[in-house]
């Protein structure tokens, strides 16, 4: 994790296909594009986290959120309380879903679902979110909930083709929450909790 962003110094979040180039929040955006048929990159490894893992958990969630605490759905997660799933690209750990059971909610909560920018565009999140589905069926629960910021678009795009829908939106609970609105990806601004729910089973 020690690439840079190619327009400045910051660290990259994502990385784009069309260049190869690693990008910040600031300096990425977001186009219509055509599906193209690229020859599929090979897959990442899925596994559940072990006790093993709990630095390099620490270690991503401290490179995409600079904190291991997460708000969401009024509540507080750390992450490295929370189990988690990996990607891993052979014994490297390039990515996480963490996720909490929330029995009185009937559902699985996405905690936090990153993976590293040069590991993207290798079905991960997909994968990841594969895996929140199983773990919820086989505790028996109905949904997956998960948020995400106003300015996500890259994530809000992914969670709605796997099938998430948004429930709704708390305008200012994020800015609140800092203290301030904040840049955030293609500099739009920091504001709101976007909430979304993927039905795992009927209502």
């Amino acid at each position: 994790m020690t690439k840079v962003c190619a327009f400045c110094d910051a660290k990259p979040q994502y990385l784009d296909r069309q260049t190869g180039l690693y990008v910040c929040l600031e300096h990425a955006r977001l186009e219509v594009v055509a599906r193209g048929q690229r020859p599929p990159a090979p897959k990442l490894d899925i596994r559940p986290a072990t006790e093993a893992d709990h630095d390099r958990v620490e270690e991503l969630a401290l490179y995409f959120w600079d904190e291991t605490c997460v708000d969401c759905f009024d509540r507080q997660y750390d992450v490295l309380a929370c189990p988690a799933i990996l990607a891993c690209e052979g014994k490297e750990v390039v990515g996480l879903a963490s996720y909490a059971i929330e029995k009185g909610w009937q559902a699985v909560v996405l905690v936090m679902l990153n993976v590293l920018p040069e590991f993207q565009g290798r079905s991960a999140g997909r994968d990841l979110l594969d895996s929140m589905r199983d773990i919820a069926k086989a505790h028996s629960l109905k949904r997956i909930l998960v948020v995400t910021s106003n300015d996500d678009l890259p994530a809000l795009s992914l969670y709605q083709r796997y099938g998430f829908q948004i429930t709704g939106i708390i305008p200012e609970l994020i800015a609140d929450d800092h203290g301030s609105e904040f840049p955030g990806f293609s500099g739009i601004m920091v504001r709101d909790e976007i909430r979304l729910v993927y039905h795992v089973m009927p209502a």
